[in-house]
């Protein structure tokens, strides 16, 4: 059985009735792998505490697609760093998109929203999205079903999927919209590349810095930083989607502006 902590693979373990220092992590009713010591903070803290900082003002959910815990130790992000000073998080099983996004946005696993798959897409209960004036920024497409239409962007000339994101959240996170999610995803389609290695990565991580600040430059309430899940490199290429380290610890920070 595999065994992880935010920082490492780990082997050697006895079955878990004989250790209670492991953490079950179930998928469907199987047990997938373990977590050694009980996480602190998991990506359904960022709807618990969304619903929580909500009836104090406005929220900011800064979500990075595919920055795991450990890429995020490793890269130079200022400003994010200076800011959110992020723990570990662990994430939901299986470490994609969807299931992962699905968690961050109702407070629950897959075995409860029911989109347990990239192929699953609605979600069966509550959301986020359900809050009157609720905005939701992606690239160009839907990920999932949820109680309102996200604001979808495509890159205009000279720009990237992320730059379109910024561009079109800008206005609204300046606006008095209660609660806005601004979703960048050009890391996660870079990561399929390259997995985690921040070499190749570094203007990627740089521009996300720049966006995270400009954001936070103009709005006021609370920020939440977030990811959805991590990746590590399998064979010639990046991937994620295992229960790994890599792609199942994510960093979660929170910011009052």
């Amino acid at each position: 059985m595999q065994v992880i902590t935010p920082g490492h693979n780990l082997s050697g373990f006895p079955d878990m009735p004989d250790c209670p220092a492991l953490t079950p992590c179930m998928f469907c009713g199987v047990t997938v792998g373990a977590f050694f010591l009980a996480p602190r903070h998991a990506v359904t803290d960022v709807h618990d505490r969304a619903e929580l900082l909500l009836r104090r003002g406005r929220v900011l959910i800064l979500y990075i697609d595919g920055l795991g815990y450990t890429l995020y130790n490793r890269s130079h992000l200022p400003f994010i760093r200076r800011t959110f000073a992020c723990v570990s998080a662990r994430t939901a099983y299986p470490p994609l998109t969807q299931p992962c996004m699905a968690s961050m946005l109702t407070g629950v696993w897959p075995d409860v929203h029911g989109v347990l798959s990239r192929r699953h897409h609605r979600v069966a209960v509550p959301s986020l999205m359900r809050h009157p004036g609720a905005v939701l920024v992606e690239a160009d497409s839907a990920l999932l079903a949820l109680e309102r239409e996200p604001l979808l962007t495509l890159p205009g000339p000279g720009e990237d999927v992320d730059d379109a994101v910024l561009r079109a959240a800008l206005p609204i996170a300046a606006g008095d919209a209660p609660l806005v999610i601004v979703h960048f995803h050009g890391l996660d389609d870079l990561e399929h590349g390259c997995g985690d290695d921040d070499g190749p990565l570094r203007a990627k991580l740089r521009q996300l810095d720049d966006a995270v600040r400009a954001l936070c430059g103009v709005f006021h309430g609370t920020a939440i930083l977030c990811a959805d899940h991590g990746a590590h490199r399998d064979g010639g290429a990046g991937s994620h989607g295992a229960f790994d380290y890599r792609d199942m610890f994510v960093p979660y920070g929170e910011a009052i502006l």
